[in-house]
C-alpha cells in the first residue's frame, strides 16, 4: 500500500495536467516540438518534457486602418473589422507554420493586400455608392487569399466601418452637394413660375371665351337682355322714391 501511494506522488510530481474548454485546443510541444493536440476536457502530461499552448478557435475581432488609394489616385483611409476563428481541426498546422503569431504574421499582411488590391478599381465617388458590392469582394478576396497561404483561418464577416477621403476631396463633395441644392431649387423656382403662367394664360382664355360670349348674346339680343343683366349686377337693391316729376318708380323698363 505504502509502495503505490509512492509511486502515484512520484507520478504527480512528474505529471501535470491541462483543463481546455471549448474555445480553445491545446497543442503540446515535446522538447519545443509539435507532439499531439489536446482536446476539450482534463488532460494529463509530463510536464518535465512536454509543454501545452493554448490556440483560440472561438470567434475574434481583428480590426483594421490603413491607406489605400483610389482609380484616380486618391488618398483613401479604409477601416475594416474582420471576424475570424481558427479552425479547431488544424491547430497543429496553424501552430507549426506560424506559431502563436499568426494573426500578424499571416491575417493582418492578407487584409492590408485585399484592401489595397480593390480600391484602386474604385473612384471616391463609387466607394461610398458601391459599398456593399466592395465590402463583399474583399471578404471573398480575403477568403481566397488565406486559402491559397494554407492559413487554416476562417472568416465568419467582413466590414467596412469607414471610408476616409482626404480633406480637398471632402470640399470638393460638399460644394457638389451645394450646387445640386442650388440648381433643385432653381428647377422648383422655374416650375412654380411655369404653373403660374399657365394659370395667367389659362384665366385669360377663360375670361376672353366669356367676353366673347357677352358680346354674342348682345348681338343677338339686339343688347336689351345684356343691358338688363349688367343693370342688374350693379343694383343695390334699393328704387329711387321720386323723379323729376315726383312719381315712384316701381321698374325700370328698358323696352
Amino acid at each position: 500500500m505504502k509502495k503505490l501511494i509512492l509511486t502515484m506522488a512520484t507520478a504527480l510530481v512528474f505529471f501535470g495536467c491541462a483543463q481546455i474548454d471549448e474555445t480553445e485546443r491545446g497543442v503540446v510541444l515535446q522538447f519545443g516540438k509539435y507532439n499531439e493536440t489536446f482536446e476539450p476536457g482534463l488532460n494529463f502530461y509530463n510536464i518535465f518534457t512536454k509543454e501545452v499552448v493554448r490556440i483560440p478557435v472561438c470567434t475574434q475581432l481583428e480590426a483594421i486602418k490603413i491607406e489605400s488609394g483610389s482609380k484616380d489616385l486618391q488618398t483613401v483611409y479604409v477601416a475594416t473589422n474582420v471576424n475570424y476563428h481558427v479552425d479547431p481541426l488544424n491547430v497543429d498546422k496553424i501552430y507549426s507554420k506560424y506559431g502563436t503569431r499568426y494573426v500578424a504574421t499571416v491575417l493582418q499582411p492578407k487584409i492590408k493586400e485585399t484592401i489595397t488590391g480593390i480600391t484602386p478599381q474604385y473612384v471616391p465617388e463609387e466607394m461610398l455608392q458601391k459599398r456593399e458590392e466592395i465590402r463583399s469582394r474583399m471578404e471573398n478576396a480575403l477568403k481566397s487569399k488565406l486559402d491559397s497561404a494554407g492559413a487554416h483561418i476562417i472568416i465568419d464577416g467582413f466590414t467596412i466601418t469607414e471610408f476616409q477621403f482626404s480633406r480637398a476631396f471632402n470640399e470638393a463633395i460638399e460644394a457638389k452637394q451645394v450646387q445640386e441644392q442650388e440648381a433643385l431649387k432653381e428647377k422648383n423656382i422655374k416650375i412654380k413660375m411655369d404653373y403660374q403662367n399657365e394659370q395667367r394664360v389659362a384665366k385669360a382664355k377663360a375670361d376672353s371665351a366669356v367676353i366673347a360670349l357677352q358680346m354674342e348674346a348682345l348681338k343677338k339680343q339686339n343688347g336689351k337682355e345684356y343691358l338688363m343683366l349688367k343693370w342688374i349686377e350693379k343694383w343695390d337693391g334699393k328704387l329711387p322714391q321720386v323723379n323729376a316729376n315726383e312719381k315712384v318708380i316701381p321698374m325700370i323698363n328698358m323696352q
